[in-house]
């Protein structure tokens, strides 16, 4: 059967977390996909494992760019993605496969709906708070399903943002009158809890300034 969806997945020095994801994804979901890994010239041994266990699996391929964030990954894999849907997910992130459920065939039912631009599983988006953009939910780039047609009229992701670009992307996606449609179910994101200064660049730092001044948003306002 003929890949309906893309899984776009950027690393680097993940060993041993991408061997776990590779294995809980081909065990949770029986839709029909392609693979695509980019890796930013690992030296903890991810690529030599990606090149050894891709000789087990026709559809997935394994490819080294250099190291320019999130954002450039994530955008080599959409253009290799062809004229497919894309689903983008990290090295760390566990899939899981409850009663009987196959999320990637779920999400792509979802987003065949006309006005559904992206789909994601519970625990892959947030919510902006008041002082941002109130009420705005913003899709990540590690639990989410981009149909082809929103892609193509949105274009790729801006890679000044690097990790702080699905908000970005988000906004935009509405501008363009798509919708956002949320599965339930989850799935588990090792960096969520290894990292202790894990924070939203959105509303604070960098990316947050840069989003805020590319759409004339002004400044966030202090709390009292």
């Amino acid at each position: 059967m003929k890949p309906k969806v893309v899984v776009v997945v950027p690393t680097f020095n993940v060993f041993p977390h991408i061997k776990f994801m590779i294995e809980a994804l081909y065990h949770s979901t029986n839709f029909p996909f392609r693979l695509i890994i980019i890796d930013g010239f690992s030296t903890d041994g991810t690529y030599e494992y990606l090149e050894k266990v891709k000789k087990e699996h026709n559809n997935m391929e394994v490819y080294q760019i250099p190291k320019k964030g999130v954002a450039n990954a994530i955008n080599f894999g959409i253009k290799k993605a062809g004229k497919l849907d894309v689903y983008l997910t990290q090295a760390d992130v566990i899939h899981f496969r409850l009663y009987g459920r196959d999320w990637l065939l779920e999400m792509w039912e979802l987003s065949q709906k006309k006005d559904i631009g992206a789909v994601i599983g519970r625990d892959g988006g947030g919510r902006s708070g008041p002082t941002f953009l109130d009420k705005m939910f913003w899709v990540g780039t590690w639990n989410t399903y981009l149909s082809r047609k929103a892609i193509n009229k949105v274009g790729l992701f801006d890679e000044q943002f690097s990790g702080g670009d699905d908000i970005d992307y988000s906004y935009r996606l509405g501008l363009a009158g798509y919708n956002c449609e949320m599965l339930n179910y989850w799935v588990n994101h090792h960096q969520l809890t290894e990292r202790a200064d894990y924070h939203d660049p959105v509303h604070q730092g960098k990316m947050g300034k840069i989003f805020r001044k590319k759409w004339g948003l002004g400044k966030l306002k202090k709390k009292k």
